[in-house]
């Protein structure tokens, strides 16, 4: 019995080993398999997946093999989708350059920039066309009417001064009359920077500051006969600046009734050996608004004469700010003294 039961013990001993050499070199077997699947590649032959392996390894295969056919293709050349498209570009030969081509495409704005500033150079000086063309209006200007100046040539130069760089400087240059013995008359004046030009487009200079109303306006008239700067009553001033056909009355404002309330000679020599004799005047008076409310208003005036023309540099205030005193009196006071007008 015991006898017996060594030999099954035995040879269950040699079925187990037995068994368990088969599995491992069955499990070798399959290892060595799928190595030589991987490291063996046949491009011609198809994807044979292998028994055994998940699926998301075969997708994961063929993602692989997807992304790197992507990457193939965006390498190659093709043609280009850009947003400049430069077939139709002509005069170039085709082995010049792209950017030789282009010199004539110039989109950045530099070819612009040239061009405005050789507009610019060309017109620094009133061209005769445009002086004969101005002067028929200058000259049409009825007697005894304040009008707008016409000023001549490229703009204005404006210049910031004083430390602060709150006030502007204003230099150019006014066609004058046929009859005058300048063709041409400087003007300067100095106001607030962040005022703003109105009537740029006509020929004229008028300035508003945009928080209260107030106004600058420059201006020409004619002399009556046998009179001068001196000696033209002061009713003249308030006739000719408020006169329905002249500037004022034309820029929108209804005015119902005004007065010269002051007028004196100033003589101001400044810095220079030069001296300027002008008038200056305080005016009174009152203008209807849109709802037809009354509202009074005070203007200063500064005026010189060339050649029998007034040119007249005139501010407009709301008349309490301006009696008050204040930084609006101030204000046009310094505007009205800087105005200057020279040949």
């Amino acid at each position: 019995m015991q006898r017996h039961l060594l030999l099954l013990i035995l040879l269950s001993g040699g079925v187990h080993s037995l068994t368990s050499s088969n599995g491992a070199n069955i499990k070798k077997n399959m290892i060595q398999q799928q190595r030589d699947a991987f490291t063996t590649v046949d491009n011609n032959a198809p994807i044979t997946p292998i028994v055994g392996r998940r699926s998301f390894v075969k997708s994961g295969t063929k993602a692989t093999a997807a992304l790197v056919g992507a990457l193939i293709a965006a390498s190659s050349p093709r043609t280009s989708s850009a947003a400049i498209d430069v077939s139709g570009l002509g005069g170039a030969s085709s082995s010049s350059s792209l950017a030789d081509q282009l010199k004539a495409y110039d989109g950045s704005g530099s070819a612009r920039v040239r061009e405005i500033k050789s507009s610019s150079s060309s017109s620094s000086s009133p061209s005769s066309t445009a002086t004969t063309a101005s002067s028929s209006i200058i000259d049409d200007v009825p007697e005894n009417v304040a009008t707008n100046v016409f000023v001549a040539g490229a703009d204005a130069r404006l210049t910031k001064v004083g430390l602060t760089k709150l006030t502007t400087r204003y230099d150019g240059q006014l066609l004058a009359p046929n009859k005058s013995n300048s063709r041409y008359l400087s003007v300067s004046f100095e106001f607030p920077t962040d005022w703003l030009q109105l009537d740029k487009f006509n020929g004229g200079i008028q300035y508003v500051d945009q928080r209260n109303g107030d106004k600058l306006y420059v201006l020409r008239a004619t002399l009556p006969q046998d009179t001068t700067l001196s000696t033209v009553p002061n009713t003249w001033f308030g006739n000719s600046i408020f006169d329905p056909k002249g500037a004022i009355a034309k820029s929108g404002n209804t005015v119902e009734e005004y007065k010269v309330a002051s007028a004196k000679m100033l003589e101001d020599c400044g810095s220079t050996s030069l001296c300027y004799n002008r008038r200056r005047l305080k005016i009174k008076y009152s203008t209807i608004t849109g709802n037809n409310l009354q509202v009074e208003r005070r203007a200063l005036v500064d005026a010189y004469e060339v050649d029998g023309d007034v040119y007249m540099l005139m501010t407009s205030s709301n008349a309490n700010k301006f009696e008050a005193q204040g930084v609006e009196r101030d204000t046009v006071e310094a505007i009205v003294s800087s105005f200057r007008i020279d040949r």
